[in-house]
C-alpha cells in the first residue's frame, strides 16, 4: 500500500488541532465550574417572609450559600452571569456579618434546599423590606432587586441599602439573649419607646459592611459610600460641636433637638460609624459584638437605667478598642460615667491605657 506523506502530515495536524480544541473545551468547562455559576430552577415556592404572597410560580437561583427566589419569573428572564455576580455579593455580605458577629449558624426563616432564601416578590406586603431578628432570610420587592441587578450589569459593584438594612436584622439578636439588653433605653420616658439602637445599627452597617468589602451603597438614585457616612456623621458632629447638648438633652428623645424632624437613630448610626473609623475598624467591630454577647458586662436592669446604659456603652466601646476611651465619653460626648465603670475598664485594660 502506498502512503501519501502529505495526507499523513495533514491527518497528524488535524489530530493535533483536535486535541488542542478538546483541551480548550476541558479548560473552559473547568473554569466554568470554578466560577461557581448559579443554577436556576423553575419552582412553586411558598413564601414565608413575604407573608401575604403564598405559594407562587417562581425561579430559584441557587448559589453556594443562599437562594434568590424571584416570584413570577422563569430562568430565561435573567442573565445567569449577572445573577451569579449578584449572588456572590450577597454571600460576601453574609460572610462579613458572620465574621463580625460570630453568628455563623443562625436558623433559617425561609429556606430552599437547606439554604436561606432572599425572597424577591411583586408585592412585599406594602413594606420596602421584611426580616426578623436572629434568623436568616429577608424579602423585598422586585423594584429594589432590579436596581441591584442593573447596577451589577453595568459593572457597578454596589448593593441597595434595603438589603444591608434587613440583613443586619438577621444578625441582631433579640429576646432574652438579645443585644439590646446591654444598653438600649426608653426614649421620652416612655417604657415602650425603645429599640432605636437596633435601627441605628441597621443604618450603620449599611456603611460599615460595604466599606469592609470594598463595594458601594445605592440609595434612591445615589451610588457611593461616603455620602451615607456623611449624612450620619453630620448629626454626631452637630451634637459634639454644641456644648448645650448632653445625654439628657440629645440622647433621651426619639427626635434630635437640633433637627426635630429627624429621629435619634441617625445620631446613633453616626456614633457607630465614627467609632468604627476611629477606634479600630474591623477589629473594633468584632470586639463590639463580642462584648454585647458575653457576660463580662452585666445587662442593664431596665429601659430606664440610663446610667447603667451609659456605663455599659463606655465599657463595650473601650474593651473593643483595647483602649480607655474615657476622655471621649466625658469630654466629647459629655456623658457622666461612674467611677465603678472607670475602675472596671482600668482593671481590664491596665492602668497605663
Amino acid at each position: 500500500m502506498k502512503y501519501n506523506t502529505d495526507d499523513v502530515c495533514l491527518n497528524n495536524l488535524m489530530s493535533s488541532n483536535m486535541k488542542k480544541i478538546v483541551l480548550i473545551l476541558i479548560v473552559l468547562q473547568f473554569y466554568h465550574v470554578l466560577r461557581g455559576q448559579a443554577v436556576a430552577e423553575k419552582v412553586t415556592y411558598d413564601y414565608q417572609i413575604a407573608y401575604c404572597v403564598g405559594a407562587k410560580s417562581s425561579t430559584a437561583w441557587i448559589g453556594d450559600k443562599i437562594v434568590l427566589m424571584i416570584e413570577a419569573e422563569t430562568p430565561d428572564d435573567r442573565d445567569p452571569v449577572i445573577m451569579n455576580q449578584v449572588i456572590k455579593t450577597f454571600e460576601n455580605v453574609i460572610d462579613k456579618f458572620e465574621e463580625f458577629t460570630g453568628l455563623d449558624n443562625l436558623p433559617i426563616a425561609s429556606g430552599y434546599k437547606n439554604k436561606p432564601v432572599i425572597e424577591i416578590v411583586l408585592d412585599n406586603c406594602g413594606a420596602g423590606g421584611l426580616a426578623s431578628h436572629g434568623v436568616l432570610g429577608m424579602s423585598t420587592g422586585v423594584y429594589f432587586f432590579n436596581q441591584f441587578y442593573n447596577l451589577t450589569k453595568q459593572g457597578t459593584h454596589a448593593m441597595p441599602q434595603v438589603f444591608l438594612y434587613e440583613l443586619n436584622r438577621n444578625f441582631w439578636l433579640s429576646g432574652n439573649n438579645g443585644f439590646n439588653r446591654k444598653f438600649d433605653w426608653a426614649m421620652d420616658d416612655q417604657a415602650q419607646n425603645y429599640g432605636w439602637w437596633t435601627v441605628g445599627m441597621n443604618n450603620a452597617q449599611a456603611y460599615i459592611v460595604p466599606h469592609a468589602l470594598g463595594i458601594k451603597l445605592h440609595y434612591f438614585g445615589t451610588t457611593g459610600l461616603d455620602f451615607w457616612k456623611d449624612v450620619m456623621i453630620a448629626d454626631l458632629t452637630s451634637y459634639l460641636n454644641d456644648p448645650q447638648y448632653s445625654f439628657d438633652n440629645g440622647w433621651r428623645q426619639k427626635l434630635m433637638p437640633w433637627r426635630p424632624v429627624q429621629s435619634i437613630n441617625n445620631l446613633m448610626s453616626g456614633f457607630i460609624i465614627y467609632s468604627y473609623e476611629n477606634f479600630g475598624g474591623e477589629k473594633w467591630m468584632k470586639g463590639f459584638y463580642e462584648y454585647i454577647q458575653n457576660n463580662d458586662i452585666p445587662d442593664r436592669s431596665d429601659v430606664f437605667a440610663y446610667q447603667e446604659c451609659r456605663d455599659n456603652i463606655y465599657k463595650i466601646w473601650s474593651f473593643a478598642a483595647e483602649k480607655n476611651l474615657i476622655s471621649f465619653f466625658e469630654n466629647d460626648l459629655r456623658w457622666t460615667i461612674t467611677q465603678d465603670a472607670k475602675d472596671s475598664v482600668d482593671r481590664k485594660l491596665g492602668m497605663d491605657q
